[in-house]
């Protein structure tokens, strides 16, 4: 077979000193000199992070001689003109356990191929090869786990790879390590489940309920768009989780106690909150790896794109990936009811929803969402957690009228068959043309403006209770003073607009050191509340600073969501309901 013209070498010979050691030869370098350059974001995650930053040194030759390489922005370089192959060489420091870079130490080697690979400006459309090389006999027992196409390896992975171009290249994971590996078929389709770190997860189990959520999805959409799907799963300390979506596979990290062991209990609810996970990005498969917003195509990794729908393309999927585990029977009514009363419950307990539209949320993901700050929850909102909410106010609404948001996601699969992308503001023509209505005032209200969705209104015609009960004793500081208190018990984490804490000249950063001249803690607090105490005194630092203020509790009237099926129901409810959630 003829070589690449572009070709990666991957070494990591000292997984201790996390550097990957990078080759990436050209063989037709541009004749004005060749410009190179690492991604600055990468697609699924709407950050710029910077990935050259952890280029800890790189150089230039060709034919054994140095060629200059001058650096021309923070992750872009130009070699000198040669007449011989150009070979770059770099080591890139992996670190970060998340599952949007890259990760190396003695015990498992990952990356996106955003973190490692220089793109050669000009040659993006060449195919390109990838060697990936043993690190030694200290690691015999290593593999490696990935969809990128296998053109000559070991038993083990190691070896030579391909990919068609430098946009596929980067949406190949790789894991690497000591793997537990579990095998399944879903609707004839080869799936595996991998998983790295120290675990005792039972891979059968998993492996079983996986195969029900993937084979549900594939129903829905009629058909796979891969041929094979890895899901890239790291068992992780109780502070780790996410997950990113890839065209025929995904990264995820979880804490392993989310994990079943076999014979042992586990929490149905976090191992369901793992099955969400899985059904999410995989569900990302085929929206928003193939129907994608328009401002996706041809994307430039070096800037932002932006869009205002990210709230269907990540709100939708939030939507359908606890809907799934019922359709799939990996989840009771009950639960989803219960689950949804807690999505509901953090919705209205977020002040931003009353100041940031929905669309303003997503288009202005890149600043804020995943920035947080002391001020987010009184300045923005979710596009995941209202979009999900709004996506299910769009739902019932047709399912009132006979038609249903899964007719929408068939006809954005079908319009992505023929070429079609969503361009911006055409949302609401699709549900026109597929349901007959534009849902003008939903739009209007909870997309381009602030307004909540109707979903007690909405829900009660599929006949489900929706009320409100009284916040427990977990929430009295939030309700009567409007902070929130971090793990320590004495920092603020948070401070609620228009709260009594506000008020107060309290700020986020505070460390309470007394409340009326005893040691202030959480346990204190809502013990002076519940006595009904009309103010309390509080010292506190601010900085190195000793403060003191006076607060007065007042109800701030938390919210607080219960949903359930009713009791006094008719037929017709019933059958709306079972239609939707597709039980009997």
């Amino acid at each position: 077979m003829k070589p690449h013209n572009i070709h990666y070498d991957v070494r990591f010979d000292t997984p201790q000193s996390h550097l990957f050691e990078l080759e990436c030869r050209i063989a037709h370098p541009a004749a004005e000199g060749q410009r190179l350059s690492l991604p600055a974001w990468l697609p699924g995650s709407y950050l710029v992070r910077d990935f050259a930053r952890h280029i800890v040194s790189i150089n230039a030759s060709s034919d054994r001689q140095e060629v200059e390489l001058r650096k021309v922005d923070k992750s872009t370089w130009v070699a000198a003109p040669c007449k011989h192959p150009l070979v770059i060489r770099y080591q890139v420091y992996a670190y970060d356990l998340s599952v949007r870079t890259a990760y190396l130490d003695h015990t498992r080697a990952y990356f996106n191929g955003s973190s490692l690979f220089l793109q050669v400006a000009g040659q993006e459309q060449e195919h390109c090869s990838v060697e990936i090389h043993h690190p030694g006999k200290a690691y015999a027992g290593w593999t490696i786990a990935t969809t990128l196409p296998a053109r000559k390896t070991s038993s083990n992975g190691f070896g030579l790879y391909e990919a068609s171009d430098y946009q596929a290249l980067i949406d190949y994971p790789v894991e690497i390590g000591d793997l537990a590996i579990a095998e399944f078929k879903a609707m004839g389709v080869p799936h595996r489940l991998v998983v790295s770190g120290r675990h005792e997860a039972d891979l059968k189990a998993i492996s079983r309920d996986l195969k029900k959520i993937c084979e549900h999805h594939i129903r829905f959409f009629g058909e796979a768009p891969f041929k094979r799907y890895d899901f890239l799963l790291y068992a992780a300390a109780d502070n780790q989780y996410g997950g990113l979506e890839h065209s025929d596979s995904t990264s995820l990290i979880c804490p392993r106690s989310w994990l079943p062991v076999k014979h042992e209990q586990h929490d149905r609810q976090q191992y369901q909150d793992f099955l969400g996970l899985c059904s999410h990005e995989y569900f990302h498969a085929w929206h928003v790896k193939r129907i994608r917003p328009s401002a996706f195509a041809n994307l430039d990794l070096s800037r932002e794109a932006y869009t205002r729908l990210l709230w269907v393309f990540e709100g939708f999927t939030a939507y359908y990936d606890t809907l799934a585990l019922v359709r799939s029977g990996l989840m009771s009514e009950q639960e989803y009811l219960a689950a949804l009363s807690k999505d509901l419950t953090r919705y209205l307990r977020t002040p931003g929803r009353r100041v940031q539209p929905l669309e303003e949320s997503s288009f202005d993901t890149w600043i804020k969402l995943y920035k947080p700050d002391e001020n987010t929850p009184n300045s923005q909102i979710s596009y995941y957690l209202k979009g999900s909410l709004v996506a299910l106010a769009i739902d019932l609404s047709l399912r009132l009228k006979g038609r249903s948001l899964d007719d929408v996601m068939l006809a954005l699969w079908k319009n992505f068959k023929h070429d079609m992308l969503v361009d911006e503001g055409s949302m609401q023509d699709l549900i026109r043309e597929t349901c007959g209505d534009r849902l003008a005032s939903l739009f209007r209200d909870c997309v381009q403006g602030c307004e909540d969705p109707p979903l007690e209104k909405l829900l009660s015609k599929f006949g489900i209770r929706y009320t409100a009960p009284k916040t427990g004793d977990a929430d009295l500081v939030r309700q009567w003073l409007g902070l929130q208190l971090a793990n320590d018990d004495t920092r603020i984490s948070y401070v609620f607009s228009g709260s009594a804490a506000e008020q107060a000249g309290l700020a986020a950063g505070d460390v309470l050191v007394a409340q009326d001249k005893l040691k202030a803690s959480a346990k204190g607090l809502k013990q002076q509340l519940k006595r009904g105490r009309n103010q309390i005194g509080l010292h506190f630092f601010r900085r190195d600073e000793l403060m003191t203020t006076v607060i007065k509790p007042r109800d701030h009237a938390l919210a607080d969501v219960t949903l359930a099926v009713g009791d006094k129901r008719k037929p017709e409810q019933d059958q709306l309901r079972q239609d939707w959630l597709a039980i009997s």
